[in-house]
C-alpha cells in the first residue's frame, strides 16, 4: 500500500473517501500514528495517475462528473467497511427471535455450550466431553448469539456496536473476527468451567473482551487510539462489579459474572499480541 496524503483529524474522512470510491481508487482509510489524523493509503500503484485526478477534481469541486454506475453505493460501502460487526449482530438477533418466537426449546439445544439432557422436568448440562467427542465444535462459540429477552439483545447490540464497529473500522474486520472467536472461547469456557451449567448465552463475553482490547491498545499506541473514554469504561467496569454482588440477584438480575471477567482478561491478552500498527506494512508515502 501507498501512504498518499493524510487529512486533518478535525475533519471527516467519510466524503472524501466516498469520492474516491466512486472514481473506482482502491483505499484505505487509517488513523495516522504520527499526527492523530486520517491516513489515505492506495490499495494499487498502478491506480496512481487516477487517484491523483480524482483528488484534482475534489479540489476543483467538480465531483458531479465522475460517473458512479457500478460503484459501491452507499449502503454496500457501510456494509464493506464493516461486515463482520453487522454480520455477528444479524446472527444475534435471528437466533433470539427463533429462541423468543418460533422454535425455543430446539434452539437452546442446538447452541447451548454442551448438549442438554431433560430429567424429570430438568435441564441437565452434559459435560464438556460430550461437546468435543462428539464433534459439536460450534458450540463452543455458538453461545454468544444467544439472549433471553430483547432488553438483553437490545442492551448487548448497542455495546457491539459501540466498541467492536470502530476496531473493524480501523483496523480491519480479521483482527475483530479472531477476537470474537477468543474471546468466545474463554468466556463461555469460564462461564461453564465454574457453574457447571450451559444455561446461558449473550454478547457480554465478547463485548467485555472489546472493552479490554481497546482499553490496552489506546495505552500502547497513544498515536492510534480507538477512543475509549474513561466514562464508558468504568461504567462497564461498575456494571460488571455489581453483577457480581448480592444486589445484583436480590434485584432478580442474573449477570454471567464469569463470562465478563474472562472476556475482559482475553481483551487485555489480545491486546498483547504483536499487531501491526495501522499502516506499518509499506510506510513509503507519495506526494500528489
Amino acid at each position: 500500500m501507498l501512504k498518499i496524503f493524510v487529512l486533518p483529524g478535525d475533519q471527516d474522512p467519510m466524503p472524501l473517501s466516498r469520492h474516491l470510491w466512486q472514481a473506482k481508487i482502491g483505499h484505505r482509510v487509517l488513523p495516522d500514528e504520527a499526527t492523530g489524523g486520517h491516513a489515505f493509503w492506495l490499495l494499487s500503484a498502478e491506480q496512481l495517475p487516477a487517484c491523483r485526478d480524482a483528488l484534482d477534481a475534489w479540489q476543483r469541486g467538480d465531483v458531479q462528473s465522475q460517473k458512479t454506475a457500478g460503484h459501491p453505493s452507499g449502503g454496500w460501502l457501510f456494509f464493506r467497511q464493516r461486515p463482520a460487526t453487522l454480520i455477528l449482530m444479524a446472527t444475534a438477533i435471528v437466533v433470539t427471535l427463533a429462541f423468543e418466537w418460533l422454535v425455543g426449546p430446539l434452539v437452546f439445544f442446538l447452541v447451548s455450550f454442551t448438549p442438554m439432557l431433560v430429567e424429570g422436568r430438568e435441564l441437565v448440562s452434559q459435560p464438556l466431553s460430550a461437546t468435543l467427542s462428539s464433534g459439536q465444535w460450534w458450540r463452543l462459540i455458538t453461545p454468544i448469539f444467544l439472549h433471553f429477552g430483547w432488553m438483553h439483545l437490545v442492551f448487548n447490540l448497542l455495546w457491539t456496536w459501540v466498541l467492536g464497529e470502530k476496531m473493524e473500522r480501523h483496523q480491519g474486520s480479521l483482527r475483530l473476527v479472531l477476537l470474537v472467536v477468543f474471546a468466545a472461547l474463554v468466556s463461555n469456557a469460564a462461564q461453564f468451567l465454574v457453574n457447571g451449567s450451559s444455561q446461558f448465552g449473550g454478547l457480554s463475553g465478547v463485548i467485555y473482551a472489546y472493552l479490554g482490547y481497546t482499553w490496552l491498545w489506546d495505552r500502547r499506541h497513544p498515536g492510534q487510539q480507538l477512543g475509549l473514554t474513561p466514562g464508558m469504561m468504568g461504567f462497564m467496569l461498575g456494571w460488571m462489579l455489581f453483577g457480581m454482588t448480592p444486589w445484583s440477584q436480590s434485584l432478580g438480575i442474573n449477570m454471567a459474572n464469569e463470562a465478563h471477567l474472562g472476556g475482559l482478561l482475553a481483551g487485555l491478552a489480545f491486546a498483547f499480541l504483536p499487531w501491526p500498527s495501522s499502516g506499518t506494512a509499506n510506510t513509503r508515502k507519495t506526494s500528489l
